[in-house]
């Protein structure tokens, strides 16, 4: 009769410890949160997260859907000249945050509709402190006349004799935000995400309903699985130095003020110091490698991300020992890109930082967009109160070729964040117009319109509500100036005028 072998204490432990580790495996949920105009069988938001989920449940994971309404949805409902849209960007983080805290999940993936959806998934994440992936959904193929775009620049042509307006009668346009082709915000905000990791390698320039796409919803369900077991949170993945790359990418793609303020937002919940005004002035030391406005199939021809990233590591922009999650340097990540010589510098510097009596913080304009030859400007100033009655002004013929365009309180307004200038910024494309437009607060990024943001960090609209109809301006790009010619003592006595009581407020909030 042979004895039975005794197992020893170490082999044991380790047996328990095992057997431990794989029910607390069976336990971990993982979140998959969908944003979406519409939710049906159809839905291709919906089918992108039901493959991340069946991908999770094969590891023997748990996984569940969470369907939220798209961002853009909202903004196109609710928008008008009470409406906040940062305020509501904080209203969607406070949302997920309670949602993926109720649901107690582990880990989340995120099929982001539009940028501030994007926005609002990572600041969520950041303050629950969850493995995170996003899995941006697509850029679908601009269809001429089915496009948010057409529909706005449609008057100008229509103006210029070059359509009819009969041709439009069917009114069978889709309004969405983003599509087509050119590189907007949400764009850019992804190729901010794979360099921080947080989303796959040339993800963002993935064409909708792909083969490809759907093989990439199975990769995100197997990296956040590898994330949530190795207890990767967020406030690991993104660090200073992910940070400092993803602001030397969006420098290069031309320097994007929405992303600026983007990074300012997760680095303020992360308690990173992140000072704008410093960010900005760095602009002249990295050079812009790719025009986004020519869009993004060239984008994608060049070797996409990552190419762009090879091509900044050749630059000596970024560092390329910077190790990846994957345990590769950047260099080893890209070694195998022979596209990345199409990347070549454009201009020296991304961004113009102005300074002057209506800007005194610091106002930014694209150098992308600036003609070579138009650097210093003399100009009459055209003060609107609005996006609409600034686009109205241009398609009516009202300005002339030396007006330059004023759209003033838009953060007054807002009361909260910045509006978008949008509709102006495409009229004066559709009339083929390249006067200047200043604003206090974001010019629309996907059209090549030269536009100058009066940012300012501390929320408030500097001094450009002084401005009045027939001012005259001077803008030097060389020498970094912004100024209204109208002498200090009329500045003083128009700035007396917009001061506000301190106490006005108080009165108010008890009444």
């Amino acid at each position: 009769m042979t004895r039975a072998k005794i197992k020893n204490i170490d082999a044991l432990s380790e047996e328990l410890k095992s057997k431990f580790n794989n029910d607390i495996d069976s336990e971990y949920k993982i979140g998959i949160v969908v944003f979406a105009d519409k939710f049906d069988n159809n839905s291709y938001s919906l089918l992108l997260g039901n493959i991340v989920k069946e991908q999770i449940i094969k590891n023997g994971y748990n996984a569940e859907i969470i369907t939220l309404p798209s961002l853009n949805e909202r903004f196109r409902i609710f928008n008008n000249d009470n409406y906040v849209l940062f305020n509501y960007k904080k209203q969607i983080t406070n949302m997920l945050e309670l949602v993926l805290f109720d649901k107690k999940v582990d880990g989340v993936v995120y099929i982001a509709n539009g940028f501030y959806s994007a926005m609002a998934s990572i600041l969520s994440s950041i303050r629950l402190n969850l493995p995170t992936m996003f899995l941006p959904i697509g850029l679908s193929n601009k269809e001429s006349g089915k496009n948010l775009h057409d529909v706005l620049s449609l008057p100008g042509l229509i103006a210029n004799n070059e359509k009819s307006v009969f041709d439009y009668s069917n009114n069978t346009f889709s309004e969405v935000i983003g599509s087509g082709i050119t590189f907007s915000s949400e764009n850019i905000f992804n190729t901010v995400l794979e360099i921080m990791e947080l989303s796959l390698k040339d993800s963002s320039m993935t064409n909708a309903l792909t083969f490809e796409k759907l093989q990439e919803a199975k990769e995100v369900g197997n990296k956040i699985i590898l994330f949530t077991k190795n207890r990767l949170p967020l406030k690991k993945m993104i660090n200073r130095k992910s940070i400092d790359n993803a602001i030397k990418l969006n420098y290069c793609l031309g320097g994007n003020p929405s992303i600026f303020l983007a990074i300012r937002d997760i680095c303020k919940e992360l308690d990173l110091d992140f000072d704008l005004n410093k960010v900005l002035n760095n602009s002249k030391d990295f050079p812009v490698l790719f025009n986004t406005y020519v869009g993004t199939s060239l984008f994608k021809k060049y070797g996409g991300v990552w190419a762009l990233i090879k091509a900044m590591i050749k630059e000596k922009i970024i560092d390329g020992n910077y190790k990846t999650f994957s345990d590769k340097t950047l260099s080893e990540e890209t070694k195998e890109i022979k596209d990345f010589a199409s990347f070549i510098k454009l201009k020296n510097e991304s961004l113009f930082v102005l300074r002057g009596n209506i800007a005194e913080k610091y106002s930014v304009a694209k150098t992308i967009n600036l003609p070579k030859e138009n650097l210093k400007i003399l100009g009459t100033c055209l003060v609107f109160e609005s996006d609409q009655e600034a686009c109205n002004a241009v398609l009516n013929k009202v300005v002339e070729k030396d007006s330059v365009i004023i759209v003033k309180n838009c953060g007054e307004k807002c009361l909260t964040g910045l509006s978008t200038i949008s509709q102006t910024v495409l009229a004066l494309k559709s009339m083929n117009l390249n006067n200047i437009l200043i604003t206090d607060g974001l010019i629309a990024e996907d059209v090549d319109v030269s536009g100058i943001s009066l940012v300012c960090p501390d929320g408030k609209d500097g001094n450009l509500k002084i401005a009045k109809d027939g001012d005259k301006i001077e803008i030097d790009f060389v020498k970094g100036k912004i100024n209204l010619d109208i002498g200090s003592k009329e500045i003083n006595i128009r700035t007396k005028k917009y001061v506000t009581p301190s106490k006005l407020l108080p009165k108010y909030l008890k009444s």
